[in-house]
């Protein structure tokens, strides 16, 4: 048995996982990543990256392929409800209701998504999108990904991780000698042998998703719509209903254009049928009115939807990420996101402990910080979920105006024909329904729950102030540099170039001080503190004179600090502590503030 010594074994090479290497690499800390499977995902799911996820992966050079090859903005700008693609009856090829799109890429939020990050959202399905993440990591760290290998066991010590993996093409075994092991294996193994539990509904439905190319370029409506929920006429029960996504191909066309295609339907959870190729291809059929459609299946996936959170997210030496700790309905596409910002919130506190600049105690703070919001997204798109079976019901719920729905007698035609009936009535109910499909705006336009989330406790210094309101709806985000939000989005101008604030954070796991332009105190204090504790810490000063110039005065309407003050931001992008005014000993105070977030100097 041959042995091998590393800082960090990541196990699991999914999206967390292979971000996490990417991650590490920047950071120059040492690792090894395993993964049992010799292939990339194979079913185009987790397709949306929001605006967050983008920031991160612009701050890691990603952003620039995603975007190559992923959704135009146009593309994915409008979402919509309809009955059909085909049929020749009164209902057929009906639109229901239409908004604008996820992510801020349609009309009405546009320009607010803009405001508030230099990224816009991408969609870009894992299969396409898993590639670019490991090219990225192989590229950066060469043979620290090892395909094709499995944990087989490990145990912890004071120390560090002892783990076996083995090689499943040889059988060969390895000795790993890990300071930490990441499990990022979606809960298969790690979590389940630490005990950790998994606490919420599971097996809400079973989700039968389909991968197939087809040319659908002349039977969809519009060119801007990426979401297509249908709800078919007559049609009653969960075969019904379905959704269809564009996942693109290998000439990166979108649109009503795209070669690939995902589709979606919801079945009970002891559902006993075997959805095979001819079931789901006769499934689509019918339920688009497509019965001569062309299709090559490519992939049949089944899974269970559940909402469920881990009761832990760190054992000793193990801690965990994405899906290994949060799993969610696919509604607001929060999964994936957050499983890519865990690796980000953690990467570079595992750095920062194994380059001696923090205890081991800093890791505390990767639970305290990323669990409430794993909490709180897993609920969000639990209720995004269930908001879809809600905007059916106000199609064909009861109304005491059709005597056959009254008495108990449904007549399917009758409760299309109402609904579309130039009558009283009709228009009635379609005003309800406008109403009622209008609540999807927590899963289209949920702005804030991609950029407004916070840290109240964990690697930062509070400064009294209370947290802001946030929107129920999850739409309006409000800006602040408060301790434990993310550090809000201003374009400043550098050697006449213009960047964002957020451009001002490197991938080596930096802070970052921003000064006003009485700051120069700050800065100063800064370089010194960075020399003493040999700190990666950059200060920039916004002034005329300075470093940085803010020429639209944004960063002075956000920054929530005086002309003297400074805010201090965490190499992932949030903010750790922020000071009104200048002090009379800077170092002193800078001295205290990263001695509360890092602890005493190591040796």
């Amino acid at each position: 048995m041959s042995a091998l010594h590393t800082d960090i074994l990541v196990v699991g090479a999914g999206g967390c996982g292979l971000n996490l290497s990417i991650f590490l690499a920047d950071l120059g800390v040492d690792f090894v990543t395993v993964e049992r499977n010799t292939e990339l995902a194979n079913l185009p799911k987790a397709h949306y990256l929001n605006q967050r996820t983008m920031e991160i992966l612009r701050q890691h050079g990603v952003e620039d392929d995603i975007r190559a090859l992923g959704t135009p903005p146009d593309n994915m700008s409008r979402a919509m409800w309809l009955t059909t693609l085909g049929g020749d009856g009164p209902f057929d090829r009906k639109v229901i209701f239409e908004m604008d799109g996820i992510g801020g890429t349609g009309e009405s939020q546009r320009a607010i998504y803009d405001r508030d990050s230099a990224c816009r959202s991408a969609n870009l399905p894992l299969i396409r999108s898993e590639p670019i993440f490991r090219r990225h990591a192989d590229t950066r760290a060469p043979g620290r990904l090892r395909f094709g290998h499995e944990l087989v066991s490990f145990t912890q010590d004071a120390d560090g991780v002892d783990a076996i993996v083995k090689n499943l093409k040889t059988a060969e075994t390895l000795s790993v000698r890990a300071k930490y092991l990441v499990g990022a294996d979606g809960g298969r193994t790690i979590g389940k042998s630490l005990g950790n539990t998994m606490v919420g509904p599971s097996g809400l439905a079973k989700n039968v998703t389909v991968h197939f190319s087809a040319d659908l370029s002349k039977l969809l409506l519009d060119d801007r719509v990426m979401l297509h929920f249908f709800i078919h006429p007559t049609r009653r029960g969960p075969l019904a209903s379905g959704a269809l996504v564009p996942a693109g191909g290998d000439d990166a066309k979108w649109g009503r254009h795209s070669a690939e295609w995902i589709f979606h339907f919801m079945v009970a959870p002891d559902d006993p049928s075997r959805f095979d190729e001819a079931m789901v291809t006769q499934q689509i059929r019918e339920l688009l009115k497509l019965p001569d459609l062309q299709m090559t299946v490519h992939k049949i996936s089944h899974w269970m939807i559940e909402a469920v959170l881990a009761s832990k997210y760190r054992f000793g030496r193990v801690l965990l990420a994405g899906d290994a700790v949060h799993r969610h309905p696919p509604a607001s596409g929060l999964g994936l996101n957050t499983g890519i910002q865990d690796a980000h919130n953690l990467a570079w506190k595992l750095a920062s402990v194994i380059r001696g600049d923090a205890g081991d105690a800093l890791l505390d703070s990767y639970e305290q910080e990323r669990r409430p919001i794993g909490s709180f997204n897993v609920a969000w798109a639990l209720s995004s979920y269930w908001n879809h079976l809600l905007s059916a019901a106000s199609i064909f719920a009861i109304h005491p105006a059709n005597v056959y729905e009254a008495v108990g007698q449904p007549d399917e035609d009758n409760e299309i024909s109402g609904l579309f009936a130039n009558t009283p009535d009709g228009r009635m109910r379609r005003a309800r329904m406008q109403e009622v499909f209008g609540t999807h705006r927590v899963e289209m336009f949920d702005h804030d729950v991609e950029l407004g989330f916070v840290y109240e406790n964990g690697a930062l210094v509070p400064d009294g102030t209370p947290l802001p309101e946030r929107d129920p709806w999850g739409s309006e985000y409000r800006p602040t540099t408060r301790p434990g939000h993310r550090l809000p989005h201003a374009w400043l101008e550098s050697k006449g170039e213009r960047v964002s604030t957020h451009d001002l954070l490197d991938e080596r796991g930096s802070f970052l001080l921003i000064a006003n332009a009485s700051g120069g105190a700050w800065c100063q204090a800064a370089r010194a503190i960075a020399q003493e504790r040999g700190l990666r810490l950059r200060a920039v000063r916004v002034a005329a004179d300075g470093d940085v110039l803010d020429t639209d005065r944004h960063w002075a309407t956000l920054c929530g600090v005086g002309e003297a003050g400074a805010v201090l931001v965490r190499p992932d992008g949030m903010v750790a502590w922020r000071c009104a005014t200048a002090p009379a000993d800077a170092p002193q105070q800078l001295r205290t503030v990263f001695h509360q977030l890092l602890g005493p100097k190591a040796g």
